[in-house]
């Protein structure tokens, strides 16, 4: 018994050897991917009318297997030294932050709520936090905070610079066309909506400019939001390749510090 409860331990908890997904983990992932695909098609009324019945059954059946997973994880706690042994462990595991989310993924399946609030489900995708324990998780992980760290005094002044062509457009813009739409762009507030949304190349229509100056400050900003969003991408990429290489060159340095 002791055997096979550590087995069920390695594969739950993701210990398996060489840092891979444990095939249990594996098969939570596409249950839960499977969970959220129905949490969200059910919400279109002519899907829940002619399938609503077989997507309850399978909500029932996954449901299921949610709550044996839960009980799996339960019985193995003790086993992983952060929770401690015995009841006291198990206790630990209950009140953990990912076992409430388990918890609150498993009773909506249960629990007879409307089509509406059946999309609270997709809380279900914080689990696949649990999953996320593989080596090439963790490397990505590492790179982009690395590139964050890294690069984080020219994201700043990247930012800077976002910040400024926004108040600058949005403030030219209210002095353009405030008089002759009060409505739409008669504030700085308003006009710095437009701004954002020009800025991002969005641009959701409710807001454009009619006049020749306004158009031609429309332009300038479209274009100036071509920068605002090519820096900081740039500026990231830029952290990865240097992470990269670092990483890359610390491995090939293993091998002479070995000898």
């Amino acid at each position: 018994m002791n055997e096979f409860r550590l087995r069920i331990y390695e594969q739950v908890m993701n210990n398996a050897a060489g840092g891979k997904t444990s095939l249990f983990n594996k098969i939570c992932g596409v249950t839960i991917f499977l969970s959220i695909f129905f949490a969200v098609i059910v919400t279109e009324n002519s899907i829940d009318y002619q399938f609503g019945h077989q997507i309850d059954l399978l909500d029932w059946i996954i449901g299921a297997l949610f709550c044996v997973e839960y009980f799996c994880r339960l019985w193995v706690a003790p086993l992983d030294a952060k929770y401690g042994k015995g009841w006291k462990g198990v206790f630990r595991y209950i009140f953990s932050p990912m076992a409430i989310i388990d918890v609150i993924a498993i009773v909506p399946s249960f629990i007879g709520v409307r089509a509406e609030l059946k999309i609270l489900r997709v809380i279900r995708l914080l689990r696949i936090l649990k999953i996320g324990r593989s080596e090439k998780f963790k490397q990505s992980v590492f790179h982009f905070n690395y590139a964050l760290r890294s690069k984080s005094q020219e994201l700043q002044i990247s930012t800077f610079y976002t910040v400024l062509l926004l108040l600058i457009s949005s403030t030219c813009m209210y002095l353009a066309e405030s008089s002759i739409q009060p409505e739409l762009l008669g504030s700085i507030p308003r006009c710095l909506w437009w701004s954002i949304t020009t800025v991002s190349a969005v641009g959701y229509g409710d807001s454009i400019p009619i006049t020749v100056v306004g158009k031609t400050i429309a332009s300038i900003t479209s274009l100036m939001g071509i920068a605002a969003i090519a820096i900081p991408t740039g500026i990231l990429a830029s952290g990865f390749s240097e992470s990269i290489g670092v990483k890359k060159s610390n491995e090939n340095q293993l091998p002479e510090n070995s000898l």
